[in-house]
């Protein structure tokens, strides 16, 4: 009897009805959701403490991080806001 690791944090629609993966749990490779969905899965376990987490697949580029916006208003300052229903 095998073990296999879910690779990402997701629920899945199957045949079953739907059930919630948490990324590094371990599944029975006999499951009938790892037989029917084995692309949720790895053989390799997915969290390892003292392991750095795998990296993105490489043709997935770098990601750019775009322009930070600012939340909260500096001292001072008053937003203004348009009433409901305007």
């Amino acid at each position: 009897m095998g073990v296999v690791y879910v690779k990402n944090d997701c629920v899945v629609r199957w045949s079953q009805g739907q059930s919630p993966l948490a990324k590094g749990e371990v599944w029975d490779e006999a499951a009938e959701l790892v037989a029917e969905r084995p692309d949720l899965f790895d053989t390799e376990p997915t969290l390892i403490k003292g392991r750095p987490a795998k990296a993105a697949p490489a043709e997935a580029g770098p990601v750019e991080a775009g322009p930070v916006e600012t939340a909260t208003a500096a001292p001072g300052d008053k937003r203004t806001r348009k009433p409901r229903g305007s």
